[in-house]
Formats: structure tokens, sequence, C-alpha cells
């Protein structure tokens, strides 16, 4: 049987790339008469760069900006002559999770998209027509204040502050931005569906994740309201907080959606930089993953966009995730075969890798007909 592994990152943990080769590991080991066939996923999360650089097509750019607290990080962008100069970058490298790993406590309101505003800047300079912004796996949620402020908003020194200092924003000037942007096309490559406020809104849909207390998703959820009520509709007559990717990476697809931009599947370029629907039509069986799938999965990440291609070619999809929070009505629906987690209670394993390919091992002599024999 030929088996193409292909998963998402486990946020925290594994690296799309680790994982792939965990998965494939206990794979082999549990059914070595299959033929295995190891790629590694993003829909706009951690590893979008990586992907993408897979292909020949892309070209790598290496540049120093300010990650979530203000420090200077490096980060890879890409670039690639699709139609038109395009480039790609990925939010997760500037105000990722694993940037404050290290912090005993959280503080999700002081951490600034500003950066990502610096590599906006970067590839204006360096000619692009057309800029995509892959989203996920961050910790901030500061609706992309920062990243205007960078792009020349004001009050600048409020905007970076955070999303916590938008509760006391009373005016904002977005005029210095129209020149730089004025020709430049701006997409939203979102891993959720989801509006900037609400319960499934970036304080209380993601908030808890990312270390905010159910007090500090109410305060930024009323800071981002006061923030979301300065920006002006769009020209299209749109309000950028109610469209769907609006709500993703802590609202910094607000800003992007606000300033004109529109929202993609990022693993659509993923896929087409992997060839993956012929990858899959070579398969037998695919099998994904991710740290946790759960109802953010099913709205647009890249494990619902891969079940929609393995729906269309008529091959089986499985999930190993770190946690499966999500029903057999559910996952059944979007033609997920089956799914299976190596935790019930969340508690993260002592060797994540180890773990994964544990459960390969188990899963793999279910479903490999060759298995039971070996």
């Amino acid at each position: 049987m030929r088996v193409l592994v292909i998963p998402d990152s486990f946020t925290g943990t594994l690296s799309a790339p680790e994982a792939a080769i965990a998965i494939q590991t206990g794979w082999q080991q549990g059914a070595p008469n299959d033929e295995v066939m190891a790629l590694a996923i993003s829909d706009g999360g951690p590893g979008f760069i990586s992907a993408l650089l897979t292909s020949a097509k892309y070209r790598s750019h290496e540049i120093t900006v300010s990650d979530l607290l203000n420090r200077e990080v490096k980060i890879t962008l890409a670039s690639a002559q699709l139609e038109k100069l395009t480039f790609f970058i990925e939010s997760a490298q500037i105000v990722g999770s694993h940037l404050v790993a290290a912090e005993s406590q959280r503080r999700p309101a002081d951490y600034t998209s500003y950066g990502i505003g610096e590599a906006i800047k970067f590839a204006l300079s360096a000619g692009a027509a057309r800029i995509v912004i892959g989203l996920g796996g961050t910790a901030s949620i500061d609706g992309g204040a920062g990243l205007l402020a960078a792009l020349g908003a004001q009050p600048a020194e409020l905007l970076s502050r955070g999303g916590g200092a938008l509760a006391g924003l009373n005016n904002l000037k977005l005029d210095a931005l129209t020149p730089a942007i004025a020709n430049v096309e701006l997409i939203v490559a979102a891993d959720v569906d989801v509006p900037l406020l609400g319960s499934r809104g970036a304080a209380f849909g993601f908030g808890a994740q990312k270390g905010a207390s159910a007090e500090l998703q109410a305060e930024l959820e009323v800071a981002l309201t006061n923030f979301s009520n300065l920006i002006p509709i769009r020209p299209d007559g749109k309000n950028a907080a109610l469209m769907m990717g609006a709500g993703a990476a802590g609202g910094i697809g607000y800003a992007i959606l606000a300033l004109g931009g529109s929202k993609v599947a990022g693993f659509d370029y993923v896929a087409a930089a992997l060839d993956l629907p012929a990858a899959i039509e070579k398969a037998d069986l695919v099998v994904t993953g991710e740290g946790k799938f759960d109802w953010q999965s099913l709205q647009g990440k890249a494990i619902s966009q891969l079940a929609k291609l393995c729906l269309s070619t008529g091959k089986p999809l499985l999930v190993l995730a770190g946690q499966v929070d999500v029903g057999r009505r559910e996952w059944s629906a979007v033609g997920i075969v089956g799914t299976y987690g190596c935790s019930d209670d969340g508690e993260i394993p002592t060797n994540p890798a180890t773990t994964l390919s544990q459960l390969a091992v188990r899963v793999s002599r279910t479903f490999s007909p060759t298995s039971w024999q070996n």
C-alpha cells in the first residue's frame, strides 16, 4: 500500500517536518511492506515558508525585524514570480507562541505585531506587487495595530504597545499608509474563518490558548472593539471586522483586510508548490495530523482543505493528532475515515515525537492490509 504522510505542525511541540518523520517512522515500523512518502503542509501558520521553499520556484530572503516583545529576530521570507512578483511572510516567525515559550506567564495583551509591518516594508522596498501574509500559531492579540504602526499609522507609540493599550485609543490616523500600499495587492493566508469580535473572534475564540484569562479576554474584546470603531469602512462598503479571517492571528487578519486586502487559504499556495493533487492521486491512503484536532481544524485550516482534496479524488484520510476534540459526526462529514489522539487529557507527552511514532505504529497495523502478516 502507498501511504502519503502529510501533517501540519503540532504547535509548541513538533514542526510539520518533524511530525511527518515521526509518523513515517512509526508507520514503516508497523507496516514495513507499505511504501510511505512524507511531506509537510501548512495553512499559513508555522512552516508556511519552509513548505513553499521546497519548490525551486521560490527564493528565500533573510531579514531582521522586531518580534512581539520588540526584540530583534531573524526571519525568512519567500518570493516568487507568480503572474506578479509575490512575497510571502509567515507571521509565526515574528509573533509566534514559541518566542515566548520560556515566559513563566504569557502576556498576550502586551505583544505587538509591529515586526510584521517591518517585513511588509521590506517586501515593498524589494518591489513586491503582491504580499501574502500567512497567519496562525501566533501569540499576540492586537488586531494588527502594531503592523499598522510600522507602516505609518498614528499614534504609533500607543498602537505598538499591544492589544491591551487599544482601550485607551481615541483617535487614529491612517493617511501615511495610503501611498505605501496603494499599488500592492495584500492577501491574508488565514488558517481559520472567523470575524474579529465575538465568541469565536480574536479575544474570546483564541485568547485562552494564547494565555489570556477569561477576565483578560473580556478586556481585550473591549479594546479591539474600540480599535475597530476607529477604522473606516472599506471603499467597497465592507466592515473588515465582520469579514471571515479578520480574527485570525489575534486580529492581524483584520488589519490587512481593513487596508483592502483579501483572504485566501494559505494551503492553496503550499498545495501548488508541492504539486499536492498529484501526490494524493498516487497514494492509497493519506495520513495527516496536528497538535489539537478541534472545531478550528474544520474552519478552513490545513486539515479541512486536505480533506476536500482527498474527498475529490476518493482517497481515504486519517488524522493522527496530539488530542482529538471533534466528534465522529463532524469529522466524517468532511470525508475523514478515522481520528486518533496521542492524549485524552491534553497533556503534552515527555517525548512528543516518540509518542506520535508509537501511535502511528498502532494505527498502521489497523489500516495496512498486510501488516497482520509481518
